[in-house]
């Protein structure tokens, strides 16, 4: 399979199958992308002298026998139904109380409404990764954002919610939560220390750089 683009003024070709990227010229490029370029190539004779046509007829016809473009389909292991899972990242929280000049989350909403995971989509995501888990004993989840603190609450009823679920299922679950520690206080750090298994806190270099990026 080819796929076509055109990108600041060049004419792109990528083959899905051999990998290859091509930049070609205006003429390749059209006749790359007729349906059955080897039959359908005189359409272009209103266009292009046929001299040129066909040269470029031949030069494609030439990559195709080397399988650089329109090769055959490449032939996989057929991919379990249900591949079992082991972990999950929950997005908690669509929303950040910092404003970071870098933020690949555009200030933690993801470019989206800014809003909290629900206590009943969380136990849903929960549910979901123990179903999907197949023999698998150990599971992790990750709480994340945006600022996953802004959404302590529902952090911490999803914790005692998998907890409850691994003498049932057999599993064991292993807690990380990524924030920006703005929110720590003394009884928050408490909380994390005694149920996460880790805690990823983000601090961006100097104290300069830092207050520069890291805007409130």
């Amino acid at each position: 399979m080819i796929h076509a683009y055109q990108f600041e003024n060049r004419n792109i070709l990528v083959d899905v199958e051999s990998g290859a990227v091509l930049s070609v010229d205006e003429l390749f490029y059209r006749l790359a992308t007729l349906p059955s370029p080897q039959t359908n190539y005189p359409t272009l004779f209103a266009l292009y002298p046929e001299e040129e046509v066909r040269e470029a007829l031949d030069e494609f016809n030439e990559l195709v026998k080397r399988q650089i473009l329109g090769g055959p389909p490449r032939h996989f292991l057929p991919r379990e139904e249900e591949i079992p899972i082991k972990a999950m990242c929950l997005h908690v929280a669509h929303h950040c109380n910092l404003s970071c000049a870098y933020c690949f989350a555009s200030q933690g909403d993801f470019r989206g409404a800014r809003e909290l995971m629900s206590e009943e989509v969380g136990k849903k995501a929960i549910d979901f990764l123990i179903q999907r888990s197949g023999k698998r004993r150990n599971l992790e989840v990750d709480f994340f954002g945006g600022e996953p603190l802004l959404n302590l609450p529902l952090v911490k009823t999803l914790v005692t919610y998998a907890r409850g679920k691994e003498e049932k299922y057999g599993k064991r679950f292993r807690f990380t939560l990524t924030t920006n520690a703005m929110l720590l206080d003394e009884k928050t750090q408490d909380y994390l220390n005694d149920t996460m298994d880790n805690v990823v806190l983000s601090i961006d270099g100097t104290e300069e750089t830092n207050d520069a990026l890291r805007r409130t």
